[in-house]
């Protein structure tokens, strides 16, 4: 099953940055933690401006990578939609 963005917006909060994609009628979240975003390249980031700007520059990568989860099988169910988890190993 293809993944595609659902929308442009990234929200972050709880310590994760996060944007949605759609599978036919499944939302599928995202989500980053700030502690990985605030490693990957670049200055140091202070606001959520700066996390959402920094997963906003990687995006690319990240939809590649939660692609190739989910067609894995890896993710999760939680509430009302599917999670996949972008964690330090993916970015190796």
């Amino acid at each position: 099953m293809a993944l595609t963005l659902k929308t442009t917006a990234i929200s972050v909060a709880f310590g994760t940055a996060s944007f949605f994609m759609a599978d036919e009628e499944r939302t599928v979240r995202v989500d980053i933690g700030k502690e990985l975003l605030a490693r990957v390249e670049g200055p140091p980031l202070k606001s959520k401006r700066d996390f959402a700007a920094r997963l906003a520059h990687r995006k690319d990568e990240f939809v590649r990578i939660a692609t190739l989860k989910y067609n894995g099988g890896l993710y999760k169910a939680e509430v009302n939609v599917l999670v996949v988890r972008i964690t330090e190993e993916d970015l190796s």
